[in-house]
């Protein structure tokens, strides 16, 4: 083995310690959604799409606004990588400073969802209790920012990712059993019905930070490291320049599948069943590579503190190429087993069925053509991140998303005729877009780092 292959064989190894407790934790909060989706199927299909409809307002808002403190991660593993372990305390303080600003607008947002309702057009029927069930989750923004938001950032980079995966997998089943409870009226509580599925969640949401921090209070380092500090205006300036790009990043990106869903529901029924199952496989996916691209920003954050850019280029690659392998699996997945994953969704027998089911499965072969470019891109975004640069690859993924993706896929759709195939093709086209774009800044930093 040669010098330079054994540092190699070992980023590999850093990236996957990372990458896979962040992907077992990440795998464990979509089983939360998929558990209260089913135990709220039990109260019937009106109750299945509040209980989906008013989650998902909260969780897509929340996932939005904790971008900014995700760039918190970066700031603390740059400052780990110069070992400047007296600022990580005071990159905590800012972190939950702003946590706390985040707050207002989406408690704000959330007191105002009837508008949103009324805007999409939604029936009254359908207006009334998921305002009613977003204004119990209300009560869970604060530990969704303020504490779950920072603790599964920060604890990744102190190479902490095990509290996770102890975590989490154990969460998912306490809030399947405080729905069901809750839900049903079990052990002599009185039956909540949609209320109480609302009220599990805001207690599941406390109960992770909780945990978490008694698991970090029997580790010294931790509690060391990780204390909040004094407040300097200095790291949370930085971490607002850093953050509000990944911000409106990660809201290009959410709306624009959310907008191609509104083009499938023009398409009819059975095309917006076909482009929400494989919206679903697709974000359960993009959940393997999300983990592998943070455990990029984590480990590009440590070597750009460091000052080492051998190193920086060699992670890149290192992620680069686990996330292509990655995408080969779930690219081979998809397309050899889209039968089977359709019947999960849909009952195959059924005749009514037959035109959503054959949508459904063109559909999988696109998804599955293009996994590597989602692979990636997400990579490619943690690589950049890690350094520190989120402005301008905010600018290139606005453009790839919107400027690329969403025009190619309404041509394709109704134009061309292709329907939700033709949706699907347009995504792509911008996960591409965004991977060129994104990995030609990728080299352009490299050659300019390299350069004496």
């Amino acid at each position: 083995m040669t010098p330079q292959t054994k540092p190699f064989r070992a980023e590999f190894r850093s990236l996957l310690a990372i990458a896979g407790p962040m992907g077992l934790s990440q795998f464990a909060q979509m089983l939360m959604g998929l558990t209260d989706d089913v135990l709220l199927g039990s109260l019937g299909a009106t109750a299945l799409a509040i209980g989906g409809l008013a989650t998902g307002t909260f969780f897509t808002l929340t996932a939005i606004l904790a971008a900014v403190i995700e760039a918190g991660g970066i700031l603390l593993a740059q400052a780990r990588g110069r070992q400047d372990h007296a600022s990580l305390g005071t990159i905590i303080t800012s972190m939950l400073v702003v946590a706390l600003l985040l707050c207002v607008p989406e408690l704000y947002c959330l007191a105002h969802v009837d508008t949103l309702l009324v805007w999409m057009d939604e029936p009254e029927a359908i207006r009334a209790p998921v305002t009613d069930f977003i204004r119990i989750l209300m009560w869970a923004v604060p530990p969704a920012l303020l504490g779950q938001g920072i603790l599964t950032t920060a604890l990744p980079v102190m190479g902490a990712q095990g509290i996770l995966m102890r975590v989490m997998p154990v969460i998912a089943v306490v809030n399947g059993v405080f729905n069901a409870t809750l839900i049903h009226g079990w052990f002599g509580l009185p039956t909540l019905g949609l209320h109480g599925s609302a009220i599990a969640t805001v207690i599941t949401l406390w109960c992770i930070p909780a945990i978490m921090l008694g698991f970090m209070a029997r580790r010294p380092e931790l509690r060391t490291a990780l204390r909040p500090r004094a407040h300097d205006w200095g790291h949370t300036l930085q971490l607002l320049r850093t953050g509000l790009p990944m911000l409106a990043a990660a809201m290009a990106e959410v709306t624009l599948f959310q907008a191609n869903s509104l083009e499938a529901a023009r398409l009819g029924n059975s095309a917006l069943a076909a482009f929400q199952i494989m919206l679903g496989i697709g974000m359960q996916c993009f959940v393997l590579y999300l983990a592998l691209g943070q455990a990029c920003n984590i480990r590009i954050g440590y070597w750009t503190g460091r000052g080492d850019p051998a190193m920086v280029r060699r992670t890149a690659w290192a992620g680069m190429i686990l996330g292509v392998v990655l995408a080969c699996v779930t690219t081979a997945v998809l397309a050899l087993g889209r039968y089977h994953i359709i019947s999960f969704y849909l009952d195959m027998a059924l005749p009514d069925n037959a035109a959503a089911i054959r949508m459904a499965l063109s559909l999988l072969l696109v998804g599955a053509a293009f996994q590597s470019a989602d692979a990636v891109q997400v990579v490619a975004t943690g690589i950049l991140r890690g350094q520190g640069d989120t402005a301008i690859p905010m600018v290139l993924a606005i453009l790839g998303y919107w400027g690329v993706g969403f025009p190619t896929g309404v041509y394709l759709a109704f134009h061309r005729g292709m329907g939700p195939t033709g949706l699907w093709y347009g995504i792509g086209t911008g996960l591409v877009a965004v991977f060129v774009l994104h990995g030609t800044r990728i080299m352009w930093r490299m050659r300019r780092q390299s350069t004496p």
